[in-house]
């Protein structure tokens, strides 16, 4: 009984909180980037995809928008599944943190001058430079 109680009010707080995890947004970067031009750029034409609807593309602004490092947030078109975002952050950083920055959001996967990979063979990539 103790057991039973235990999940039904685990299932009630889930379902009132609305608790759900984006698992396949894609940040992708609109403007071509050139060698070291992450380190000085502060604004982003971005495209993020992967939402369910109109809804969860705003929350997800929203959410960017109380991160200490970014300036502004600003969704341009939003169609449901995907949102062209204009993502100006207080200050230029490396691409390491924009990885860190894209995990901690529940992006997955960032796609950069064409080229498509997920955060953790960005990761990787960086990791093997280094060696």
């Amino acid at each position: 009984m103790k057991n039973l109680l235990t999940i039904a009010i685990f299932c009630i707080i889930i379902s009132a909180s609305n608790l759900f995890a984006q698992s396949n947004l894609t940040w992708t970067i609109k403007d071509e980037l050139g060698k070291g031009a992450v380190k000085t750029t502060t604004v982003f034409n971005s495209n993020f995809s992967g939402f369910l609807n109109k809804q969860e593309a705003i929350a997800f602004c929203q959410k960017l928008k109380t991160n200490p490092e970014v300036a502004s947030c600003e969704i341009i078109a939003n169609n449901g599944t995907n949102s062209d975002m204009k993502l100006v952050m207080k200050q230029a950083h490396n691409k390491q943190y924009y990885i860190a920055f894209a995990q901690k959001q529940s992006i997955t996967s960032i796609s950069v001058n064409g080229q498509k990979k997920t955060t953790e063979q960005m990761l990787q990539d960086i990791r093997n430079k280094k060696k």
